[in-house]
């Protein structure tokens, strides 16, 4: 397998047509779906504002130039405004219940037993310290290696290790 030398890691999993060379038909439609996505999100926003918010004396003939238009944008302004407020007070209401419940209700001591953890650990590292060296040496001073077939771990050895010091260790 050949891998490209490039400074760019992420070059070598991200690929995207748009942005390489050539292509130049997935970029003009794409570039015009954009723009034409554009258009149709803001002119419905310039409508409403101009017809609303922008009002000016010469709205003879506009779709809106009755107040009923008017009365309808406000009656939905009003009402969204309403209904976010209350959304945002039952939300901050349930967060704050929330975190009260888990700090008060939720059982506060440990879900384990600490002395069969700690004769865990201490058999695990005996084990890895016998099988592949002292702790130091295999965090800092290894870069690759390579397992043996002699260290691999038989089926289950983890399981024997932690039952024969859980017994010794308790």
């Amino acid at each position: 397998m050949r891998i490209k030398k490039n400074n760019n890691l992420m070059q070598n999993y991200i690929h995207d047509a748009f942005f390489e060379q050539g292509h130049w038909l997935l970029k003009i439609r794409q570039t015009l779906i954009t723009i034409l996505a554009w258009i149709i999100m803001i002119i419905p926003i310039y409508w409403t504002l101009s017809m609303t918010v922008f009002v000016s004396k010469h709205l003879e003939g506009q779709p809106w130039s009755v107040p009923e238009g008017k009365d309808l944008f406000n009656f939905f302004g009003g009402f969204l405004s309403k209904a976010f407020i209350i959304l945002a007070i039952i939300t901050i209401g349930f967060t704050l219940y929330n975190n009260y419940y888990t700090k008060h209700h939720v059982k506060r001591h440990a879900i384990y037993d600490e002395k069969k953890l700690f004769a865990r650990r201490e058999a695990i590292k005996d084990f890895y310290t016998s099988k592949f060296g002292e702790r130091y040496y295999r965090r800092n001073d290894i870069r690759y290696y390579v397992v043996t077939p002699e260290n691999n771990f038989e089926i289950k050895a983890i399981d024997k290790i932690y039952s024969k010091f859980e017994g010794a260790k308790l």
